[in-house]
This record gives C-alpha cells, sequence and structure tokens, in this order.
C-alpha cells in the first residue's frame, strides 16, 4: 500500500512540474515574440520613418527643380512621373534620376570636379586662343554616327545613346562659335534611317521634340549668341508634330545672323539634287526664269545648302561619306575618326582644326585655280558679247534674283504653314 501510494505521489508531482515547466515555456514564448513583434515594429517604424524622410528630400528635390524651371514653363517627363509616383505613395528610384539640383551641387562641391573644370576651361582657352592666329573654316559639316553603338557599349538604351550625341552636337556648336565658324551642318536623321524599327524612330522623333522645344523656350539665349536654325531635307516624312516644333525654332531664330546652324533631318545628298532639278523646272514652266538662266550659280542656290564645306567630319570609324552634301564637298578637308559621336570631345575638334590649317594653303590654291579658270571663260564669253546680250544678261540676273527671292519667301510660307495645321488638327482633337 506504501508504495503504490508513494508511486502516485511522484506521479503527480513529476505532472504538476511538467505543468509548470510548460506554463514558462509559453510564458517566454509569449514573452520572445512580443519583443520580436515590438523590434519589428520598431524597424517599421524606423523604416517608414526613412522613406517618409526620403520622400519628403525627394520631393523638395523635385520641387526646386520645378520652381527653378517655373519661368520655362516645361518639366521633364521623368519628374512629371516620379512627382505622380510620390503623390501616390510610390517609390522612385533615385540613383537613375537625372538632372536633380541634389547632383549638381554634389557636383558643383566636389573638388575633384572643380579641378577638372579648372583644367579644361584653361586648355580650352589656350588652345582657342592659338588656334585664331590661323585661319578657320567658315563650314563644318558633320556625319554624327556612332550613337548606338555607344548605348550598347555602355549598356544603356538606344534613345540614351542619341541623347548624348545631340549633347556632344550642342558642345560642338559652341566651340564653333568661340573660334568663329560661320556655319555648321549635322546630318541628324538620313531618309534612310526612316527603315529602322518603329520604337527608335519614334524615340528619335520624340527627343527632337523635347530638345528643340527647349531651344524654343531659350530662344533668347540663341538671340544673344546671333545662332540661326535651318532644317533641310524632305519634309513630307517627318510628323506632323515635330514640323511644328521644328518650323516654331526655325521661326524664332531667324533674325540672327551671327552664325548658322543647319539640320539636316530626312535628308541625303541625291535627294538635295533632285529637289534642286525639279525647283529649277518648275521656275521655267511658271516663265519665272529661262532655261538660258540655268547655270551653276543658280543651281546651287536651289539646294538646301549652297555653301561650300571646308571641313566634313565622320565618326565612328566609317570610311564613307552615306549620301551627305556630296555636291558641297568638292574641296573639303576630310576628317574620319575612330571614335563615336558621343565621345567626341573638344580635343577631337582641335585636332581636325589643326589638320586644316595644315592643309590650308594646298586647298587653297586648288580652289583658286578652280576659280581662276571659271572666270576666264566667263571673260572670254563676255567678251564675245556685244550690247544686245549685254541688255540679256541684265534681264535675266533680274529674273534670277526674283527667283532667289521667290524661293526664300515661300520656305518661310512653308514653315508658318506648319505651324498653322498643326494647330489646326490639335483643335479638331480638343473639339
Amino acid at each position: 500500500m506504501l508504495s503504490s501510494n508513494n508511486s502516485e505521489n511522484c506521479n503527480i508531482n513529476n505532472n504538476k512540474r511538467k505543468d509548470e515547466n510548460v506554463k514558462k515555456q509559453n510564458n517566454n514564448n509569449s514573452c520572445s515574440s512580443i519583443n520580436k513583434t515590438s523590434t519589428n515594429n520598431n524597424n517599421n517604424k524606423n523604416k517608414n520613418n526613412n522613406n517618409n524622410n526620403n520622400k519628403t528630400n525627394i520631393e523638395s528635390i523635385i520641387l526646386n527643380k520645378k520652381e527653378k524651371f517655373s519661368s520655362e514653363k516645361e518639366l521633364d517627363e521623368k519628374e512629371n512621373k516620379d512627382l505622380e509616383n510620390l503623390t501616390n505613395n510610390k517609390p522612385i528610384n533615385i540613383d537613375e534620376y537625372e538632372g536633380l539640383p541634389r547632383f549638381e551641387q554634389e557636383r558643383q562641391t566636389s573638388v575633384w570636379s572643380k579641378v577638372c573644370d579648372w583644367v579644361y576651361d584653361q586648355n580650352f582657352k589656350i588652345m582657342s586662343s592659338t588656334l585664331k592666329n590661323g585661319p578657320i573654316p567658315k563650314h563644318i559639316g558633320v556625319i554624327m554616327d556612332g550613337n548606338r553603338r555607344f548605348a550598347e557599349r555602355n549598356h544603356l538604351e538606344t534613345k540614351e545613346g542619341h541623347k548624348k550625341g545631340f549633347n556632344t552636337m550642342l558642345d560642338l556648336c559652341q566651340w564653333g562659335l568661340t573660334l568663329g565658324v560661320k556655319i555648321i551642318s549635322v546630318y541628324a536623321f538620313s531618309i534612310e534611317n526612316f527603315k529602322r524599327s518603329k520604337s527608335e524612330v519614334e524615340d528619335l522623333m520624340d527627343l527632337a521634340n523635347n530638345k528643340f522645344s527647349e531651344m524654343i523656350l531659350k530662344s533668347h539665349k540663341l538671340q544673344q549668341l546671333g545662332v540661326r536654325i535651318r532644317v533641310v531635307g524632305d519634309h513630307s516624312h517627318i510628323p506632323e508634330k515635330t514640323k511644328s516644333i521644328l518650323a516654331q525654332a526655325v521661326k524664332s531664330t531667324e533674325n540672327n545672323n551671327r552664325a548658322l546652324l543647319n539640320i539636316c533631318l530626312s535628308y541625303t545628298a541625291h535627294e538635295e539634287i533632285l529637289h534642286s532639278m525639279r525647283t529649277l523646272s518648275k521656275g521655267v514652266k511658271d516663265e519665272m526664269i529661262e532655261i538660258e538662266d540655268i547655270d551653276q550659280d543658280l543651281f546651287e542656290n536651289c539646294l538646301y545648302i549652297k555653301e561650300d564645306l571646308d571641313i566634313l567630319i565622320r565618326t565612328s570609324g566609317e570610311y564613307r561619306l552615306s549620301d551627305f552634301m556630296l555636291w558641297q564637298s568638292c574641296f573639303t578637308n576630310l576628317a574620319l575618326l575612330n571614335t563615336l559621336w558621343p565621345d567626341f570631345s573638344f580635343f577631337h575638334f582641335i585636332y581636325i582644326i589643326f589638320l586644316f590649317q595644315f592643309n590650308s594653303k594646298t586647298l587653297k590654291n586648288e580652289i583658286q585655280n578652280q576659280y581662276k579658270f571659271n572666270n576666264n571663260q566667263n571673260n572670254q564669253n563676255n567678251q564675245n558679247t556685244n550690247t544686245k546680250d549685254n541688255i540679256e544678261n541684265l534681264k535675266s540676273n533680274h529674273r534670277v534674283k526674283e527667283f532667289i527671292n521667290h524661293l526664300e519667301i515661300s520656305e518661310n510660307k512653308l514653315f508658318e504653314k506648319f505651324i498653322l495645321k498643326y494647330d489646326d488638327e490639335k483643335q479638331e482633337q480638343i473639339q
């Protein structure tokens, strides 16, 4: 009996101990879970606070950008999207965000960037002043090749490569203005480029719309620099919106006369020569000129670009002209570089100008010999003419002047038509 009672008491004690251990374990688990939840809550609070701080910082940065550009009435599409995402409590990628004042301030406060800028400015001033002592080219043509390869090499989208190329074109214009170059003609888009993928063509047209809209907003700066913009080529392939924006850029700078920027858009040299021939045939058909009035000077006046090239630059290591300004490049100095267009720098430009100055004497002699030959032929023809022929020549010169004036007026009316046509289509869409 005693042994059985003892065994029962032991079992009861063991059960009590087990229950107590279970209660302790439950209490410990509940405490640990409470601690975990509290730590998670704290972490979440910290994360939310950090997100809110980041959000407020980003909002202030973008709002500063908005205030900065409020006078220009335009923000980049990326900034607008990021503002919408922030208002809807959606995240944005700060590292990929371009053009924010925060990054500009970091660049300005960096000592290394200041040193690099100072060295660049000093080299720019020294080299520019040195080159100004020699002959400066009046007309430079550029085949801007290598934007897509630049994007592939740097793992960027194709449109980003084209953006870099556009910025390089603006840099080239500034360098040319500093040296005193009068005309720069850039091969922006060939007629053959319309055969590329639809998305790439649309990206290029959107890039043209955005950049030329910026030029229109900053037309006062272009007026201060005296830069006039011309867009040449077959406009039938260009979208109406792009035509309207290009026309506004042309009209806003038409009175500037210090330098000329020819943007060859939807252009080939073959089409340019055909355009000149059609213009002359139409002039004869409309009885504005006669067949005897047609000569080399009149033919060149009917081209999109009548001035001869002094330098033709081709980047990306290609050794072909790609149907660009074939008529104007008879006495040009070719500069074929094995570098992609977005990588084109001021030092490449200086090297090309130096080569031009080195070869200028031989080129000048060849051009003078050609002009002497043409002048001798004209003098011989003039000596054989009589008074009647002189009167006919005067009448011919008068017809040619009126015809050239008619072409200039029709070009201006064409760009005005582009603006009005797009505005009418826009109003129809709204209605």
